[in-house]
């Protein structure tokens, strides 16, 4: 049965398919505040500005900075003038050292908890740890705390899974951080296997709390639904981890940036659909898909909450 078919009063209608919305959906502390400031500043400021990659992982979000005469490039030496941005996953000091050599302005709106992991890492260097961090190989996050690291002089091992430490060459001491996006479950595990082979071990949970308050909304909502979505983008971690979530519930899910992906096949003869978001995905684009599963308009049951409102 397609969309046009369900439309003409076939066996589902907008009364009888309900959307479900996870508890809480969509976007974090760190990624508004990294969207506010950076409008903020460019309603302040006719300069040039420019991101240093996206502020945060979202094509939408960077289309709509775009609109407002915000560009976005790869490195920094490919601006000549005006205020740079480091993203909300943060920089290495090796960036904003450039950036100030070059006689640019910086606006830094890394996310505080990001922050926190690189604190952790400066501490546990201080401290004569062998670091280990829990994360994606390549992430912008990763990269920036690796710099933030290797600046003083340091080394940072990336793992993604707790097989990986078998195979590593372990000192006596070592610190065990994490990307904030992961699972806790997979950093704990991480922290397990390390504690396995080493006999000082200080462990730092940097998962932030708005990514474990999406992950556990993600699951419930799986456990309620026939058929789940996740709004966000293609290259949000966070956003990837939601759909694994749902799929390790049994449910089939899908994952998309926009409402014009959205296949019929997909939701065809449902009468329970599972709505979620990254953290980076805007509440406008969610409202669009929503509207486009109920039919043109927002589900009458309708309330969106973000992760650090509950």
């Amino acid at each position: 049965m397609t969309m046009a078919a369900i439309k003409q009063g076939g066996a589902l209608n907008s009364e009888s398919r309900r959307i479900v919305l996870a508890q809480v959906a969509g976007f974090c502390f760190g990624v508004r505040r990294a969207v506010e400031i950076t409008l903020g500043e460019r309603m302040r400021s006719a300069g040039c500005m420019t991101t240093i990659g996206p502020v945060v992982h979202n094509t939408q979000v960077s289309a709509r900075l775009q609109a407002e005469g915000i560009e976005q490039v790869v490195s920094v030496d490919e601006v000549a003038s005006g205020t740079i941005v480091i993203s909300a996953h943060g920089a290495s000091p090796q960036i904003k050292a450039r950036a100030k050599e070059q006689g640019l302005n910086v606006l830094d709106v890394t996310c505080p908890f990001v922050t926190k992991v690189h604190r952790s890492a400066k501490q546990l260097l201080e401290q004569g740890y062998q670091i280990i961090l829990v994360g994606d190989r390549g992430h912008t996050e990763v990269v920036g705390v690796i710099g933030a690291i290797e600046s003083r002089g340091g080394e940072v091992t990336v793992v993604s899974a707790p097989e990986e430490v078998e195979s590593l060459d372990l000192g006596p001491r070592v610190g065990v951080i994490s990307q904030t996006t992961q699972y806790s479950s997979v950093f704990e595990q991480v922290a397990a296997a390390v504690r396995r082979r080493v006999p000082d071990v200080r462990a730092i949970n940097t998962v932030c709390g708005a990514t474990e308050e999406l992950q556990h909304a993600a699951v419930n909502l799986a456990r309620q639904v026939e058929v789940a979505i996740v709004i966000g983008g293609r290259s949000s971690a966070n956003s990837r981890r939601l759909r694994e979530l749902c799929e390790a519930e049994g449910v089939p899910t899908y994952q998309i940036e926009t409402a014009d992906e959205i296949d019929e096949e997909w939701i065809e003869g449902k009468s329970t659909i599972g709505l979620t978001a990254g953290a980076s995905t805007p509440d406008w684009v969610i409202e669009d898909v929503a509207r486009r599963l109920n039919f043109g308009s927002l589900p009458e049951v309708w309330n969106l909450a973000h992760p650090d409102e509950k």
